[in-house]
Parts: structure tokens; C-alpha cells; sequence
């Protein structure tokens, strides 16, 4: 159950009807925008045992920086052991002009499991990107299992063969603490347990159709049919973000939600 919620822009966190011990919380926007300047923190921490899946209702969008500073969008995640996450976010729209880095670091506690999925949108329609730095880093047991960084500059490698080509959007399915016994062709092993897809396609919003498909096999190889995830323990979850905005702004102030299974 939840025991502590509170919010503000831009992500309010909603707490979602559970399935059995597993706990849900929606990322609600109240600004589904970055400008120059914006500093986003989020924060979630999982006890041992716990099991969270998280869901975003939108699209964010990276805006042109006028000059000014880059806006900054941190995510730090840390599992306990045995517990689970299953977060697949929705696409980081990097508009013309814009100037954005977003890292996502998540440490896993031995036994713990997460499924990530990401996607950056090269520039809306009929326009080029602008700056934006994706970073991601994750440990298992204190061991590097993937880090990764994808960049919008400079255009030429971005849109050669090799990274986008002509793309519009590049997505990503993460999977760390288990291994895929039946990976989907052009699937990584990597050296600890953890397999990784990747993929270069047209912009959309939610996984297409072959990503769809592995989401859903490895959301259940991460929380079992999502009802009745065998073995998880009564545990506690914490999601919370600070925002902090340039110039004459108010004070930071922060989002928090506490839950146990």
C-alpha cells in the first residue's frame, strides 16, 4: 500500500490500483517540457524483496535553449537485494535547438532484476535535433553492467550507418539481473546478467510492434505474470524527484511516494 504521497511539477506521482504484491506508480506531468536551465532529480530506492513497475503518460520534450544552460534530467535507482523494477519510460523528444543531458544510474543489490526501456526522439517532425547526451550506468552486486552513452552531436556520425542513419528515433530495452535464454536476434549478452535491444525506427510513443512484444517477455521474466510475482517480501519503495529551475525561481520543493508490498 501507498503510505506517503506528495507532488509537484513536472512529474506527480499517482499510485495505481496494485496487481497483488506488486506496487504501480504512474509519473503524471504537470509540464511535459525541459527548458534551459531545469534541473530534474528523481529518486527511487527499493527495499529488499520490493517490486515496482512505474509508468509514464507521455512524452517529454527537450525545447530550444535560447544560449542558456543545458536543462538536466538525473534519474538514480537502487535495488535492494531480490527486489524488481520494471520502468519503461516513454521518449525524451530532442527538439531543434535544445540542450539536454539525462543520465539514469541504477545500482542492483544481489538477486535484484530491472527492466529499463528508453527512447530518444531525433527533433520533431520535419527538423534536425538538437544537443542532447543520454548516459546510462548500472551495476549488479557493485559489478559494471552496462554503461552507455548516446549523443545527438556531431550530426555526421549521428546520422551515419553505424548510429541512426536516417531514423527518427532511437530506443532501447534493458535488462539487468537476468539473462534472455531466447534473445531476439540483434540482442547483446553482456558480461554479467543482463541482455540488451536496441533499435532505430519512425517516432512513436510505447514500444512497436517487435519491442512490444519482447517488453512484455521480459516484463514477466522480471515480475512473473505481474500478479503473483513469486517470492517478493513486504518491502518498501520511495520514488521522489527534485526540480530545481534557473533564475528568480521558487525554491526547490519535492515529489515522494512511499509504498510497501
Amino acid at each position: 500500500m501507498v503510505t506517503e504521497l506528495a507532488g509537484t511539477e513536472p512529474w506527480r506521482p499517482r499510485v495505481l490500483h496494485p496487481a497483488g504484491p506488486l506496487a504501480r506508480v504512474a509519473l503524471v506531468q504537470s509540464r511535459a517540457s525541459l527548458l534551459g536551465g531545469d534541473d530534474v532529480s528523481l529518486a527511487i530506492d527499493l527495499d529488499a524483496g520490493c517490486a515496482l513497475e512505474i509508468l509514464e503518460l507521455g512524452a517529454t520534450v527537450g525545447h530550444h535553449a535560447r544560449g542558456g544552460p543545458p536543462a538536466r534530467l538525473s534519474s538514480r535507482v537502487r535495488l535492494g537485494p531480490d527486489a524488481r523494477l520494471v520502468w519503461l519510460g516513454e521518449p525524451l523528444i530532442a527538439a531543434a535547438g535544445c540542450n539536454v543531458l539525462r543520465s539514469t544510474r541504477i545500482e542492483l543489490g544481489a538477486g535484484a532484476c530491472v527492466l529499463l526501456g528508453e527512447a530518444l526522439v531525433l527533433g520533431r517532425v520535419g527538423e534536425e535535433p538538437g544537443r542532447a547526451r543520454a548516459l546510462t550506468q548500472i551495476t549488479f552486486d557493485g559489478r559494471p553492467a552496462v554503461e552507455e552513452t548516446l549523443a545527438t552531436d556531431p550530426a555526421w556520425l549521428l546520422r551515419s550507418s553505424v548510429v541512426a542513419g536516417g531514423a527518427s528515433m532511437i530506443s532501447a530495452l534493458t535488462l539487468v539481473g537476468r539473462r534472455d535464454p531466447d534473445p531476439p536476434p540483434g540482442a547483446l549478452q553482456a558480461h554479467e546478467p543482463a541482455t540488451l535491444w536496441r533499435s532505430v525506427e519512425p517516432a512513436r510513443t510505447g514500444p512497436g510492434d517487435a519491442g512490444a512484444g519482447l517488453a512484455q517477455r521480459w516484463r514477466d521474466l522480471v515480475l512473473g505474470d505481474g500478479r503473483r510475482a513469486p517470492g517478493i517480501a513486504q518491502a518498501g519503495a520511495t520514488v521522489s524527484h527534485l526540480r530545481r529551475l534557473s533564475g528568480n525561481q521558487p525554491p526547490p520543493s519535492a515529489t515522494r511516494a512511499r509504498s510497501s508490498a
